[in-house]
């Protein structure tokens, strides 16, 4: 259309005009062109905002960064293996005794230790050896005859 416009005259006030209104649909294009860009721009930034998807819906999104957190920590922490789980155990129990043990090196903690075990024989000893009030016919307890006692022997026996 244009074209048919341009054959038709052919004077060079035409040709003037003519590459006027072209320079002038150039610069609309151009300023049509960096709005349709800066509208593009701006509608990557909405889209990128994470601040608006969590205003959304904001259950989706602690479930997402829950689960981007487990993932996370699935792929950055190592693995230990079965033995070093173990020896690991180990280490904890004996820090953890680090007092216990650090008792038990003196002499002191085995006298007291062979102390109680022959106190527990003597005592079982001795119950063996005493008769019981079953055993001696139900007499009860003898009287004593000793040199402060109240009993006189002459007459008992």
């Amino acid at each position: 259309m244009a074209e048919t416009e341009y054959l038709s005259h052919t004077g060079e006030t035409d040709v003037k005009r003519s590459t006027e209104d072209i320079r002038q649909d150039i610069t609309k294009e151009e300023q049509n062109l960096s709005q349709t860009v800066e509208q593009i721009g701006e509608r990557i930034k909405e889209k990128l905002d994470w601040r608006a998807y969590v205003k959304d819906s904001p259950y989706w999104a602690l479930g997402a960064a829950a689960g981007l957190g487990y993932f996370a920590s699935k792929v950055f922490i190592p693995r230990t293996t079965p033995i070093e789980r173990i020896v690991g155990s180990i280490e904890k129990v004996r820090d953890s005794l680090g007092g216990l043990l650090a008792g038990a090196v003196r002499p002191g903690l085995i006298k007291v230790t062979l102390l109680g075990i022959a106190t527990k024989a003597a005592a079982g000893w001795i119950k063996n050896v005493t008769p019981t009030a079953g055993t001696s016919g139900g007499a009860g307890p003898r009287p004593q005859t000793g040199r402060d006692s109240t009993v006189n022997r002459r007459i008992d026996t």
